[in-house]
């Protein structure tokens, strides 16, 4: 049965907007209908395919056919799983900000789901994985740090490589460029997107052109820095219709220290207050739920909002993690679980439904008590914790004391 726009749109539990406007690309080329969908099989890689062909791909081409008939495809999982414990997802935020093109877009899918018009409204491309952090939760894929430290420590297959481009031909820049008329929302992720030199050359041909008028910027960034080379982020970003900086940003002081390695507090506390107060930047956190925060997430949200750095109307992100699944909130003991729920019960309690972030935090708690994975995952917790450490130089008991007993198994 054919299923209608407002199906589509207000009642499906798999239609999303993203197939028919966006493409994700990471460090090393792979292309995604999404970065939500990157735990599958790559749909195509830049090294050997154009974007626009990429469009195209025969897997492309089925999940659009899947959408409109309603049926679940596994490059969605992420999504449908989310869902479960919470009101919002990727899914859901394709709708929200695309559904304006639908009319435009959907029925012109061919019967075989091609479509004969490539616009990318919105896109994610990754151009490297040049980073200055490196998140506990992260991995070489995303950071040229950790793959500095992987080189160094964990033998590497053959042919590694520290620093990953998607392209280095300069292709895949052009065809972003492109499509610049096209480019309602340009979303800049890494890596650090802030220290990458072809996320400027964006910039600047869109603020030269004059289509920076009509386009949203919209980064994950780890706040380190606003000046780089040349470039003034902020004197860029005030030419532009929008600008929504989502700090990814896990805990405050010795605790962030440790979670995003190479982070220096003092200096973010401060960026963050840079931005805060500034009219054109839609200031927002992202924030990776893990079991090295769940148990004091309470007291982040607390020391945030004390600081006047978490207002009632900012948008916060929590994003549950799922790999690695030994640093996964849901792989905590139940007595240590429990103490972090109830400082999220406390901290609810404090703010009631005044602050927009409560709803996130009741979806964190549910995630977190959906399953106990520690008989299967905690030993792994500790064998790489306690490695890590000795490679960095660093003692995870020594920063967070109200979970020293995990170490002791």
């Amino acid at each position: 049965m054919k299923r209608s726009k407002d199906d589509h749109l207000k009642s499906s539990k798999t239609f999303c907007m993203f197939p028919w406007l966006h493409l994700n690309v990471t460090p090393k080329g792979d292309v995604y209908p999404c970065c939500s969908s990157d735990y599958v099989e790559p749909f195509a890689n830049v090294k050997d395919t154009t974007l626009e062909q990429a469009f195209n791909v025969e897997r492309m081409k089925q999940l659009r056919l899947d959408m409109l008939a309603g049926r679940k495809n596994e490059a969605c999982e992420f999504c449908y799983k989310h869902e479960e414990s919470s009101p919002y997802s990727f899914r859901k935020y394709s709708i929200e900000k695309f559904a304006d093109k639908y009319d435009d877009l959907v029925p012109f899918t061919n019967q075989d789901g091609s479509l004969d018009k490539f616009t990318m409204a919105y896109y994610d491309i990754r151009f490297s994985n040049i980073c200055n952090f490196k998140c506990r939760t992260c991995g070489s894929e995303f950071s040229s740090k950790w793959g500095q430290e992987h080189k160094e420590h964990d033998a590497p297959p053959p042919g590694f490589r520290v620093v990953q481009h998607a392209d280095e031909s300069g292709k895949l820049l052009d065809q972003v460029l492109e499509q610049i008329p096209n480019i309602e929302l340009a979303y800049f992720a890494g890596g650090e997107p802030l220290i990458t030199d072809e996320h400027y050359t964006i910039l600047e041909e869109m603020i030269a052109n004059g289509s920076c008028k009509d386009i949203t910027l919209r980064y994950n960034t780890n706040m380190s820095n606003f000046k780089y080379k040349k470039y003034d982020i902020l004197d860029m970003w005030s030419n532009f219709k929008g600008v929504e900086v989502s700090a990814s940003l896990d805990h405050y002081g010795e605790k962030a220290e440790y979670i995003r390695n190479g982070t220096k507090w003092f200096t973010v506390e401060n960026n963050l207050r840079k931005i805060r107060d500034v009219d054109f930047i839609d200031y927002q956190f992202n924030c990776v739920l893990s079991n090295l925060n769940y148990v004091t997430l309470g007291d982040f949200f607390t020391y945030m909002i004390d600081q006047d750095l978490l207002r009632k109307h900012d948008y916060i992100s929590i994003y549950h993690l799922l790999n690695p699944s030994f640093y996964s909130a849901q792989n905590l003991p139940p007595e240590e679980k429990e103490k972090g729920t109830l400082g999220l019960l406390k901290l609810i309690n404090q703010i009631k439904d005044e602050y927009w972030c409560v709803q996130h935090v009741e979806n964190a708690m549910r995630f977190a008590t959906s399953a106990h994975t520690w008989d299967e995952h905690g030993k792994e917790f500790i064998h790489n914790t306690s490695r890590r450490d000795k490679i960095r130089n660093e003692n995870f008991v020594e920063v967070f004391p109200e979970l020293a007993g995990l170490m002791n198994g």
